[in-house]
């Protein structure tokens, strides 16, 4: 029992003494380890928050599990549905019209009941003295008071657009010219309609999940609301005789009412929700079969919420969240292994007299191995607990800026990954003892005579005079000697050092591609001074007057709109379709006027390539036509074809925007203000400044993400290039005693450490350099945008950068630590056994 305590009181007064002796490296190691573990548990706590606002949001807002849209209206499908599916599924239902609200591309549901299914949840904004039952409500996003930024006030005239050419209204419009009351017009003999309502209230909704700002969004509409404005347009413009005859045809030829006249927009999408254990393949299989069952099938589509455009967006963020816990904290987990490999070879080897003492004084090997294991163990458990405090804190509120500024979500909670925290403490303590075990081996298993015996100096040499000529050849023999016999400790410096290098290309070339899509959209894409939006479609000859104000010395009309395209058999995307004029000049693309060109991102999402026939929508009908080109774009995504393209040759053409070029020397905010004051029909106008502007808002979440890779990247080269400096100091005490000795001056031996240092500094550094680029694809791939597609690019000045951060730290940690030699004693350094 005595000789237990004794040896227990032995092993722990030599810790005591170890960590007084190595207290600057194993605080080197602590510091290590709390940086991985803070961005390994702190990206797992970010993908489990956000997983769960997501979660949150369509639970509180019951998304529906399928979306069912048709063709035509039956007044047995809803009723059918309900009885198929009675057991397995709810089911409700709405009329869904894609529409321009504004600037923005919205989609209106119009319902004329309580909603169940897809509906608004959580805090509301409501007019209290609006009616009830006639009621507009808009994505909460555009939300405007007096400390929110928002587009919309309560009570607001807000006008939608919709399209109407699908109807055939337009072949009749030419009997009610004599049905129009004065002052009106025949608004049906046009391929759209305005309609305004105030809005009434603002609303969470778990379609709007990605932000209004930046992308399309749900309007819902009462059955009355709709109604009443539809009916007033009419009223406004035609006698009570046409209103009569257009309703008649409304409800008769096109199904847009009951009998009865109760539901005046009848439903052309049904939302289905399934019950507990419900299977969806299931749901949809009976849907599809009631459907081709029919004489007249008048399914359009059955999709689930997978694959609705809103829902694959933002699942596909949360998976790169998940992906990207895995890519970036791996390099700081292979730094840190090597941190405490090297820093545990030198304790084990400066212990060795002290080891071969404890063996023979009868301590067995498996108390020594446990006594340097318990060591390493202790200052991982203290860098693994910091970590884990901080990561969860930390890490959510940086990268959670982007999904703020991307996503309309519940409030961020704290989460701790309870299961992977655990295992990342586990395993981090695993590999440390692991690694320990095999750096303590090879002294351990020596008999206590060899271990008690001082290693032999490694430096010899002839006792000659120096000579003053020969000195800086002499150090550099010394380096390239201390790099060969310390091959494994050379290997572990290098691969920390190209670890830093890597990180830091990594953060400046995340800033790099940002900023070269940007140019290069504006380059081919948006390089007219000012752009500009109408409040309803233009034609080219109304469009182009606009060159007869003074000031504006070229206009090329285009039109925006969002489209569903797709190959044959393919995946669906929705994105943008840009319909240029003929004679367009700002798109700098080379195809046929006779084919399409999509980007890279419709390319890559819907499989085509050059040659193959894709789909797409407009105006609610769907064209096909030859790709015959795929370019490279940042944001300006989607697929562009010419307005004389042959698939729309029936079709009427109207401009919705228009780029503007200016007289040298005006100056385009001044120029925007002044169309904006001079023409009422335009909506909005944007300079290049505006543009650049929101895609800096939109990016400006993966520029966050990209300063904490810097930020990271630089406390690592600290961390790393601070201890592995100290340990090759101390690694040469006897070396730099004896150089002492035989009169080098501290200039002569700083040379030496510094060439021995810099030359492994350069070989990972340059190492680095050439995996920076790899490493950024590795990152950005599991961090996309939807709205972007990267373009990836490194600077050379970001190369430069990378280089002069590594290296300057390096060199300077180095020149600091090679200034200690002048302290150290001769006689007591050539006495130890380092």
């Amino acid at each position: 029992m005595v000789k237990k305590k004794s040896s227990a009181f032995l092993l722990f007064k030599m810790g005591l003494r170890t960590i007084k002796h190595n207290i600057a490296q194993f605080l080197a190691v602590i510091a290590i380890g709390a940086i991985a573990v803070t961005l390994f548990v702190g990206l797992l706590a970010n993908a489990q928050s956000f997983e769960n606002r997501i979660n949150t949001t369509y639970k509180e807002g019951n998304l529906a599990d399928l979306f069912v849209t048709t063709l035509r209206y039956d007044k047995e499908d809803e009723t059918q549905l309900k009885s198929l599916l009675e057991d397995k599924a709810n089911v409700d239902s709405r009329f869904y019209l894609p529409a321009t609200m504004g600037t923005r591309n919205v989609n209106i549901s119009i319902v004329n009941k309580d909603v169940t299914i897809s509906k608004p949840f959580g805090e509301m904004v409501l007019d209290e003295n609006a009616d009830k039952d006639d009621y507009f409500y808009i994505d909460i996003d555009l939300y405007k008071n007096n400390t929110s930024p928002g587009i919309y006030k309560l009570g607001d005239e807000v006008s939608l657009e919709f399209d109407i050419s699908s109807y055939g209204l337009d072949a009749y419009s030419s009997y009610l010219d004599l049905l129009i009351k004065e002052g009106g017009s025949n608004i049906l003999a046009n391929n759209t309609v305005k309609i305004t309502h105030k809005v009434t209230g603002f609303m969470n909704h778990p379609e709007n999940i990605e932000k209004s700002s930046y992308n399309s969004s749900i309007v819902m509409m009462s059955d009355i609301a709709f109604k009443g404005c539809f009916e007033k347009i009419l009223n406004d413009n035609y006698t009570s005789l046409g209103v009569r005859l257009i309703r008649n045809y409304l409800n008769y030829f096109l199904g847009f009412g009951t009998e009865d006249d109760t539901f005046f927009t009848v439903p052309n999408q049904y939302l289905i929700k399934l019950k507990d254990g419900a299977s969806l393949n299931d749901i949809k299989g009976i849907v599809e079969d009631y459907y081709s069952s029919k004489s007249d099938n008048n399914l359009y589509l059955a999709i689930e919420k997978e694959k609705m455009p809103f829902f694959m967006t933002i699942n596909n963020d949360a998976t790169q969240a998940r992906q990207f816990t895995f890519v970036f904290p791996f390099v700081f987990f292979i730094v840190a292994i090597l941190v405490i490999l090297t820093t545990m070879s030198q304790v084990v080897l400066k212990d060795r007299v002290q080891i071969g003492t404890l063996k023979a004084i009868g301590i067995k090997n498996r108390t020594i191995y446990l006594h340097y294991i318990g060591l390493t163990s202790s200052l991982v458990a203290l860098g693994t607990l910091i970590g884990e405090i901080l990561g969860p804190i930390i890490i959510p509120r940086i990268l959670g800026q982007k999904y703020n500024i991307l996503y309309s979500l519940p409030k961020m909670t704290y989460v701790f990954p309870i299961l992977y925290g655990i295992l990342t403490a586990i395993v981090f303590l695993l590999l440390g003892a692991l690694v320990t075990y095999f750096v303590c081996r090879n002294e351990v298993k020596l008999k206590p005579v060899e271990s008690m015996r001082p290693l032999s100096p490694k430096i010899k040499f002839s006792g000659k005079a120096k000579d003053e000529q020969k000195v800086a050849k002499l150090s550099i023999k010394m380096a390239f000697r201390n790099l060969r016999i310390n091959k494994v400790k050379t290997m572990m410096v290098i691969i920390g050092i190209l670890g830093c290098t890597a990180l830091l290309c990594c953060g400046f070339g995340i800033e790099d591609t940002i900023y070269h899509g940007v140019d290069h959209d504006m380059t081919n894409f948006n390089n007219s001074a000012i752009s500009i939006n109408y409040d309803s479609g233009k034609t080219y000859d109304e469009a182009m007057e606009i060159l007869s104000f003074d000031g504006v010395v070229g206009a090329e009309p285009f039109t925006n709109k969002e489209s569903t395209i797709y190959k044959q058999g393919g995946n669906q995307t929705l994105t943008n379709i840009f319909l240029i004029s003929k004679d367009e000049s700002h798109i700098k693309l080379d195809f046929k006027h006779d084919v399409v060109a999509i980007s890279k991102k419709v390319s890559r999402n819907t499989n085509a390539k050059v040659g193959d026939k894709i789909k797409f929508t407009l105006n609610n009908k769907t064209f096909e036509s030859k790709v015959g080109l795929i370019y490279d774009a940042f944001i300006y995504n989607g697929l562009m074809i010419f307005t004389d393209n042959p698939v729309l040759s029936e079709e009427k053409i109207t401009y919705s925007s228009c780029w503007i070029d200016i007289a040298e020397g005006q100056n385009p905010a001044d120029m925007k203000e002044k169309l904006l004051d001079n023409y009422s029909y335009i909506r909005n106008a944007q300079t290049q400044s505006d543009w650049q502007g929101y895609v800096e808002d939109v990016m400006s979440g993966v520029i966050v993400m990209t300063n904490a890779v810097k930020v990271f990247a630089i406390l690592l080269a600290l961390v790393v290039l601070y201890n592995l400096s100290l340990m090759n100091f101390k690694d040469r005490t006897r070396n730099i005693a004896t150089l002492k000795v035989l009169g080098f001056s501290v200039k002569e031996i700083t040379l030496s450490l510094m060439f021995e240092t810099m030359t492994i500094t350069t070989i990972g550094v340059a190492i680095g350099l050439l995996l920076g680029f790899p490493f950024l694809l590795a990152v950005m791939k599991t961090n996309i945008v939807e709205l972007v597609e990267y373009l990836f690019k490194i600077n050379v000045l970001s190369y430069v950068y990378s280089f002069l951060l590594t290296f300057v730290v390096s060199f300077v940690v180095n020149i600091l630590f090679s200034l200690k030699t002048r302290n150290i004693k001769m006689v007591e350094s050539l006495k130890s056994v380092e």
